[in-house]
């Protein structure tokens, strides 16, 4: 039993050195580690919190690479990079790349625009003329579940307390008592600085940010023809 997993137990009045219900076992703590993985997914996908470097070799004229990521999976990319070349690349889609031209993937060269696709799957435009860039690829990455004790908590600590009260909003709903189900959800809530969506100020929603500077030109549906 880790920390996370025992004040998990004092906040639903279980005694973690001795507890009634969620004895120290793999099935007397899964549905606690069950509700802790869902909160730490759900945490990391709303603030981006855990993000990774990847290093992707380029080979000639391939266009799309599938990525394996340990311990996790891609949620979005951040940033890119070709290092040899020092050059940042610009975001695109299927559809602003068929309106660019059609016949894109023909196209080949440095690249200079990405495109991600599903959740390890990412494309470059155009496809590289030789063997041997680095593509630096920075993501934002879902941990795996959370299964085990001693499985890697890949959160940081500033929100555990917000998983812990996530957990304990699923045990108390998970009981019929909505009224503290409610009230550690808006505990959730505050502890992640999730406001209460105002319809006055529908900008303050939360949503997911890549925290991407302004690319030159964004307003183009595609980079510029080489």
């Amino acid at each position: 039993m880790n920390e996370i997993e025992r004040h998990t137990l004092l906040e639903i009045g279980e005694d973690p050195d001795s507890p009634d219900v969620y004895v120290d076992t793999a099935d007397g703590l899964a549905p606690i580690r069950a509700s802790l993985g869902e909160a730490i997914q759900e945490i990391v996908m709303l603030t981006g919190s855990v993000s990774r470097e990847y290093h992707l070799p380029l080979i000639q004229k391939r266009s799309f690479y599938r990525l394996q990521w340990v311990g996790g999976g891609m949620g979005w990319i951040t940033d890119t990079w070709v290092v040899g070349v020092d050059r940042r690349l610009a975001q695109t889609s299927f559809a602003a790349l068929n309106d660019y031209d059609p016949r894109w993937l023909l196209s080949t060269g440095v690249p200079t625009s990405y495109l991600q696709v599903g959740l390890n799957i990412i494309g470059v435009h155009p496809r590289p003329s030789t063997t041997g860039d680095i593509l630096s690829i920075k993501a934002v990455v879902i941990p795996a579940e959370y299964t085990h004790d001693k499985d890697r908590v890949q959160l940081k600590k500033n929100f555990r307390l917000a998983a812990v009260q996530y957990a304990v909003a699923e045990y108390w709903a998970g009981r019929g008592d909505a009224r503290s189900a409610a009230s550690a959800f808006q505990n959730y809530r505050d502890l992640l600085g999730i406001r209460k969506k105002d319809q006055r100020y529908p900008e303050h929603a939360p949503r997911a940010d890549q925290n991407k500077e302004p690319w030159p030109g964004a307003e183009s549906p595609a980079p510029a023809r080489q």
